[in-house]
């Protein structure tokens, strides 16, 4: 999916399942409930929603990588 239809789909309150241009893997499951990221063979609820997802993604894009690397990284380093 492109960043504007990832957005739109993060905005709406409907179920979808797509990929950014990064390799990031984002769905929803139910209407109104949160979004998911594939992470480590799980999905795992992504820690903002909405216009705050729209805008972490939008700067990761401006990076220049995809959310996974980042979130894994903050991740791998809380646990040591």
């Amino acid at each position: 999916m492109t960043e504007a239809q990832l957005r739109e789909a993060f905005l709406s309150p409907w179920p979808f399942f797509g990929a950014s241009p990064h390799g990031d893997v984002f769905a929803r499951y139910v209407p109104f409930g949160p979004v998911f990221r594939w992470r480590w063979n799980q999905m795992i609820p992504m820690p903002v929603q909405g216009s705050d997802l729209v805008w972490l993604l939008h700067a990761a894009e401006e990076e220049g990588h995809g959310l996974g690397e980042e979130m894994d990284e903050k991740i791998s380093q809380k646990g040591k």
